[in-house]
């Protein structure tokens, strides 16, 4: 498989938009939509995708299950696009399952080198895993956590980079993978890897109790519980903190220009150039689940997705919203604890 795999994937490269409007278009079922990630239930290898068309107007279910007639794993964690290719991670089974985006058929799979995988990114023919180590293991600590290299062609791991802190969030700009140090709720900084060298060039320091960060116009926005940064990548200096008050802050995204973030089941936003922090959310509404509203955020092409898990034996709910908080349509997410949207464009 891993050789069959790797001359599949040969042409990887790490542009995430790669569907040329002037040329062939790519064929399959789910070309023209989103996909969401449902983790499942821990240990109950349960984990599934639904598929979403652009106009809300088709909703599958099961995809993945469907397209190979197996398990996705065991606690869908999070889906990475590049070229012609959805990465799809498993977190409690140490899996990393290679479809293609556009039929969702099996084709290739990384099995080994992984211990609790959370997010990837790619780049160089190259992706980058953050794992958090045996942290369902009493005895672990946050230096279990390492950062694993996978050859795209071999879909092996040729080499992990550890941080000595916690991992979650990654990212790449410019040839750079910027990696969180911090994860539910604690922890703070950014390490910085350079793809080519593969090595740690620097760590920025950030606030503590990060929980997630965005990097636009050369300006690394860090969002921890009540301040949001802006941090210059080219100087390495703090342009800015903003005060956040009213709860916990979390769920940062930029998109057309504006920061979006929430704060329970509220949403707020504000521009790039703000100093202060908005006072009115944008939307709310209340949840009665043990978990809240939220459990997965993102904001896309005019809409805010909100994901809802009640609980870890129900379905979830998706809600789409305008960027003015009305409510577009909501329906069941066909799988327990989404957490996730993922546009395959």
């Amino acid at each position: 498989m891993a050789i069959i795999s790797g001359f599949l994937l040969n042409s990887c490269n790490s542009d995430d938009d790669n569907v040329d409007p002037d040329g062939p278009q790519p064929e399959g079922d789910f070309t023209e939509g989103f996909f969401i990630l449902n983790e499942g239930s821990f240990g109950n290898n349960n984990s599934a995708v639904t598929y979403v068309s652009n106009n809300f107007s088709t909703n599958e279910t099961e995809i993945f299950f469907k397209a190979n007639d197996e398990s996705l794993g065991d606690t869908g964690q999070s889906i990475t696009f590049d070229d012609d290719y959805a990465y799809i991670i498993a977190n409690a089974s140490n899996l990393i399952n290679v479809v293609n985006r556009y039929t969702f058929e099996l084709v290739g799979q990384v099995d080994s080198g992984l211990v609790s995988p959370r997010y990837a990114v790619v780049e160089n023919d190259k992706m980058y895993v953050t794992n958090q180590g045996a942290y369902e293991d009493a005895e672990a600590t946050e230096f279990d956590d390492f950062v694993a290299i996978i050859d795209l062609e071999t879909l092996e791991v040729e080499k992990t980079i550890e941080t000595n802190t916690i991992l979650e969030y990654i990212e790449e700009e410019d040839g750079l993978i910027y990696v969180q140090n911090a994860a539910f709720g604690s922890g703070n900084g950014i390490t910085v890897i350079d793809s080519n060298s593969d090595e740690i060039i620097e760590t920025i320091d950030t606030e503590d109790n990060l929980v997630s960060f965005e990097i636009e116009n050369e300006v690394l926005y860090a969002l921890s519980a009540a301040k949001l940064e802006k941090i210059d990548l080219i100087s390495g200096q703090v342009t800015s903190q903003i005060s956040i008050d009213g709860g916990s802050a979390s769920n940062l995204q930029i998109e057309d220009g504006l920061i979006y973030y929430t704060i329970g089941t509220n949403v707020y936003k504000m521009s790039l150039n703000d100093e202060e922090a908005p006072t009115e959310p944008i939307l709310e509404y209340s949840s009665s689940s043990t978990y809240g509203g939220m459990y997965g955020f993102k904001v896309e092409d005019n809409y805010i997705y909100t994901a809802e898990a009640p609980s870890f034996t129900e379905n979830g709910t998706i809600r789409i919203y305008d960027l003015n908080g009305n409510l577009i349509t909501e329906f069941d997410s066909g799988g327990i604890g989404p957490n996730g949207f993922y546009f395959n464009d």
